[in-house]
């Protein structure tokens, strides 16, 4: 039998403060100019002003017919986040599913969003070092 302690701990969620919500906050990313993209997902960023990073996930039916395939991508893409949020700027970050990931493994797929990822610390900065707001806009990005 479960205990209380075991039911209460959710290791594929994330806390409110580190998720996009909102219609407005999504739409702010998505018409941002950053964005790198792999062969299975789109990474879309641009900075906050909060203490830290927020994730956003668009896993639509167009892209993966079945829901196995987006929860799949959705589960990764919250294990990647998490795993790199100790280096991650604040930064709004919205990640798309691009399509089927029947023909992706998961460690591929881990790697795929570790370089999206480490692309994004590239262009916004580390965690506590000088970041986006301390350095002009580069115009070759």
């Amino acid at each position: 039998a479960c205990g209380d302690s075991e039911r209460t701990a959710k290791p594929s969620r994330l806390p409110g403060k580190q998720k996009l919500t909102q219609a407005h906050e999504f739409k702010a990313v998505l018409i941002s100019d950053w964005r790198r993209s792999g062969r299975n997902f789109i990474l879309r960023a641009i900075a906050n002003e909060l203490r830290g990073p927020r994730l956003g996930m668009i896993a639509s039916r167009k892209a993966a017919r079945r829901a196995v395939d987006r929860n799949r991508g959705k589960r990764i893409a919250r294990e990647a986040f998490r795993a790199a949020l100790a280096r991650l700027p604040a930064v709004d970050v919205v990640l798309q599913l691009k399509g089927d990931l029947r023909d992706s493994g998961n460690n591929d797929l881990r790697e795929e969003l570790d370089r999206l990822l480490r692309d994004l610390t590239k262009r916004f900065g580390v965690f506590g070092t000088p970041s986006f707001k301390d350095k002009a806009p580069s115009a070759n990005l």
